[in-house]
């Protein structure tokens, strides 16, 4: 049952889901933004939304609006926007770091971003891509490199006036002494990052703020087995949402929904943790945004398996939800995906022979394709 977990959630790092916004509607009205927009710094904020919305969508279209704002940004000299455009095709190609050819991407990226802040000396930008090149070098996995680069950005950052970075440096700390099993300075870390959003004057940032280090500290108690202080922190972050004003509000319900849902399975409160995964995939539905729904068809079908019901988790597979399922991961080439469930239904149904066919179907992709973490689990 774990491998299913591993080998479906793990990979859908498109929904990595601070940023997901609504389908169709919002890639017109971004389209329609970016006609208008007459300055180059207009033009490159519709191109990083527009890309990295694509990126659940159309990954051909994504990566073709990132070249046109590395291009726009080029073509400008100006540094700072040449900085922008680099780091977020590096965000958005992070989206997908479970798989090697994206993680090398994003790192090329996030690297390109740092010489230019370091050829002019900009030291905010030099710290914030640290910190991403920190928080990509986790998901390869190397642990070493990742506390390089955490301690480069946290030895500038720590000079500069600059509360949200140094907030953000924390939580980056965090995530990598939890990587190296160091709890204590983890937990350390998340609550220093928390301390400093609670005392930020501009409301909107400190909102922000504190909701990711929220969810930060649901998935550091999560790590620990300690469940109830995971939905706690996790349920903060939602309530959060009340006091953002990002068009995106409504659809991160959607995520946060199935997300606490996780949280209610892995302690082990299936009832509760099914009806969160159908408000979710409710919600999607009502805001006509059909990605969306992914997560929660992911979270049921895993549902079943920790169940003990891998006749229904085969019957689920097979219906339309799973249709729907199945032709999104084929579309985003996540075809090996697809095997491995089932090949792990099969097994838990003692059909032996099925489960080592697909077992063998989906080894190319998790060899070829595949972190090596994620082919750790695999």
């Amino acid at each position: 049952m774990n491998y299913l977990k591993k080998g479906c959630l793990l990979l859908l790092f498109a929904f990595s889901f601070l940023n997901s916004k609504p389908q169709d509607a919002a890639i017109d009205s971004i389209k329609s933004s970016l006609a208008k927009a007459s300055t180059p710094e207009e033009k490159a904020y519709f191109m990083d939304n527009l890309s990295r919305t694509l990126m659940n969508v159309n990954l051909q279209e994504a990566d073709e609006y990132g070249k046109q704002l590395i291009s726009l940004a080029e073509e400008s000299r100006d540094r700072k926007l040449m900085i922008y455009a680099y780091m977020s095709n590096g965000v958005r190609c992070s989206y997908f770091a479970g798989q090697k050819d994206y993680a090398k991407r994003s790192i090329e990226y996030y690297n390109k971003a740092l010489d230019i802040a370091r050829q002019n000396k900009f030291e905010d930008k030099i710290g914030a891509a640290q910190l991403r090149l920190a928080a990509i070098y986790l998901t390869i996995p190397d642990k070493d490199k990742a506390l390089s680069y955490a301690n480069q950005a946290f030895s500038l950052i720590s000079t500069l006036a600059n509360d949200s970075l140094k907030a953000e440096a924390h939580n980056t700390y965090g995530n990598v002494y939890l990587h190296r099993n160091e709890k204590t300075l983890a937990l350390r870390n998340y609550l220093t990052a928390l301390r400093i959003a609670e005392d930020l004057k501009n409301e909107i940032s400190k909102h922000e703020l504190m909701r990711n280090c929220y969810l930060y500290l649901s998935s550091f108690y999560s790590t620990i087995e300690d469940y109830e202080r995971a939905i706690d922190y996790y349920t903060l972050a939602y309530k959060k949402l009340d006091y953002l004003k990002q068009k995106n509000v409504p659809y991160q319900r959607a995520i946060d929904m199935n997300s606490i849902g996780n949280l209610f399975a892995q302690k082990k409160s299936y009832d509760i943790a099914i009806v969160y995964f159908e408000k979710s995939i409710a919600t999607a539905d009502s805001l006509k945004f059909p990605t969306l729904k992914i997560p929660g068809y992911i979270s049921l079908l895993n549902q079943f398996l920790r169940m003990d019901q891998p006749q229904k988790a085969l019957d689920y597979l097979n219906s339309s939800s799973g249709q729907t399922l199945k032709k999104y991961l084929s579309n985003f080439g996540f075809t090996g995906v697809i095997e491995q469930a089932y090949a792990v239904i099969y097994t838990e149904l003692n059909r032996y022979d099925s489960a080592r066919y697909y077992f063998t179907a989906a080894s190319p992709y998790f060899e070829k394709s595949i972190s090596e973490g994620n082919k750790i689990g695999f």
